[in-house]
Parts: C-alpha cells; structure tokens; sequence
C-alpha cells in the first residue's frame, strides 16, 4: 500500500471498520453508528480503497472477515481506545449517564450466579447500561477479546497471553438429590455416593474436569445414568429419579425447589474459582474499568494478574 498521510483519512472508518467486525452484520453495525445501511456501504466500500482489501465478505449468515481484516482488527481497537482515552478522562465519567452495551461471554452456571447481582446493580446505578451475552463455548475467546467482539469473559478458561485476569469468588461442590431419596439425610460414605447412577452437568467447563480428575485419583467410578448440558432440566429428572448430581453450591442453590434436597460430598472436592478476564487494551479504558471494578465489588475480589 503507498503512503497514506493522516490528514487524508477520515478517522471515522475506524469506527467503521470496528463495527462491522464485531457485529459481522451492515444493518447492525449502521444502527449501533446511527446511519443508515447504504451510508455505510459507502463508508465500507472506502475502507476497501483505503486497505486495496476486501476486509468483509458477504456469506449466508454474516460479513465474514477477511485475512486482512483479521490482522486490522487488534491496531484498529486500540487507536480507538487511545483516542477515546484523549477526550473522557475518569474525572469525567459518570455511570449514570453512561451509554453503553458491554458484550460478556460467559456459561449457563456464570449467567445463573453472576447476573441477577449484575442486573440489579447496573439497574440501579446505571440504567443506560445495556448486556449482551454470548456463550462460552467458542474455540476463539481469546480472539474475540483482542478484537473486542467480547468485552469480558466471566468463567474459568485458559488464556494465553495478553490477558488481564481477576478472581472474582470461589465455589464449592455439592451433590443433590430429591427429598424422597434414601440418602436425603445425607451421604455419609463412598458406597452412598456410588450405589446411586449420576446425572452429569456437561459443560465442558474446568469444573467438570476438576471432580472428574479428583474422583479418578481417589479411584471412584460412577455409574452415570444421563449426560445433559442444560442446568435446568435437572431437578425435574431428579424429581421423578433417585440420582445423584453433583454441582457448584452457588448453581444449586440456584435450583432449590421443595423437592430437591443439597448436601455436601462424601469426599473432599476442590474449589472452583471463577475469573473475569478482559485485553490488555482495556485495561485503563475508563468505562471499562468502572464496570470490571462494579463487578469485583459485587463478588469476593482478589488480586489482578496478566496471562
């Protein structure tokens, strides 16, 4: 690509740029830039003269990044974010006139624990807040932190490097049965907790691979009767079944309804703790920073550290 001078550019087509890739959508990206979908194929159709790229390729279902956009997308939020930071200081920020939807991608069991609390907060401190939620289950969450398709992530992943995280609080297993079952007192030895099948919660999450790990070194087998990846179907089997679940405290707790019963393990599990994690490049973001920080106040906090 030739020189390109600054004063030739107009910077808007960052913004541009910034919205279709995260929306991967014209129309979507022209309402969230209050313009309309042709001025934007106009403004787009410019950033392709500007790049000698095609950065978006319509398929099916979405605008599909190219290879040159992909590589775009990270400098592109971060001179965003710099000249953002340039023109709001934290003096000036105020939550209750902020307007602004934060993308946070998180599992059922985080959407259960951590949104009420969230939900009511930004209700009444911040009321132009607006949350998105996107699943957990992408193999590209640390791409979509970069490129700011993801805000946060509230969960327990494995990250690489770049990425600022945070304990937010810990949990704990228990098991849970109906309150007709025969161990509804209590399971008090291994034979209790094997003689019964299981019901397994398959989220894919560290959580299941923590009691998995901890009960094959201990050398438990379970037999499991159903294996279900949606939470809330599992006081129903439980209702009607004498099995045995096993699940973080705060997500069954979540669950108690008059004919489940939750008591502790027969064995030691480990804790579970639960991270919000966010780029580097928001880091000192003001808004950004003010609601990762109303997030940790509404948790157990504890210290930040970079992947």
């Amino acid at each position: 690509m030739n020189e390109i001078h600054l004063n030739t550019i107009d910077l808007n087509l960052l913004l541009v740029f910034s919205r279709i890739y995260i929306r991967q959508n014209l129309t979507e990206a022209a309402e969230d830039l209050g313009r309309t979908q042709s001025a934007l194929s106009h403004a787009l159709e410019r950033l392709r003269q500007l790049f000698n790229d095609p950065l978006f390729v319509r398929t099916s279902k979405k605008m599909k990044p190219t290879k040159r956009a992909e590589e775009l997308a990270k400098p592109i939020k971060e001179a965003l974010l710099s000249i953002n930071n340039v023109f709001k200081s934290p003096s000036q920020f105020s939550a209750e006139s902020l307007k602004r939807t934060f993308t946070i991608s998180m599992s059922d069991y985080c959407q259960v624990v951590v949104l009420p609390r969230l939900m009511n907060f930004l209700f009444r401190n911040a009321p132009g807040v607006d949350i998105k939620i996107l699943p957990s289950s992408s193999s590209e969450l640390q791409k979509n932190l970069e490129s700011g398709i993801f805000d946060l992530i509230i969960g327990n992943k494995d990250l690489g490097s770049g990425i600022m995280q945070q304990v937010l609080f810990e949990d704990e297993f228990v098991c849970m049965v109906n309150d007709s079952h025969d161990l509804s007192r209590g399971i008090r030895s291994i034979e209790d907790f094997t003689r019964f099948s299981h019901i397994l919660f398959t989220t894919k999450g560290k959580g299941d691979r923590l009691v998995e790990q901890t009960l094959k070194e201990k050398g438990i087998q379970r037999k499991v009767a159903i294996r279900v990846p949606n939470v809330l179907v599992i006081p129903k089997i439980i209702q009607y079944s004498p099995y045995i679940v096993t699940l973080p405290k705060k997500l069954a707790e979540s669950l108690d309804m008059d004919w489940v019963k939750i008591l502790r393990p027969p064995i030691k599990l480990p804790k579970l703790p639960i991270f919000q994690y966010w780029h580097t490049t928001s880091h000192n973001e003001p808004t950004h920073s003010w609601f990762r920080k109303s997030i940790q106040d509404l948790f157990s906090s504890s210290r930040t550290i970079e992947s």
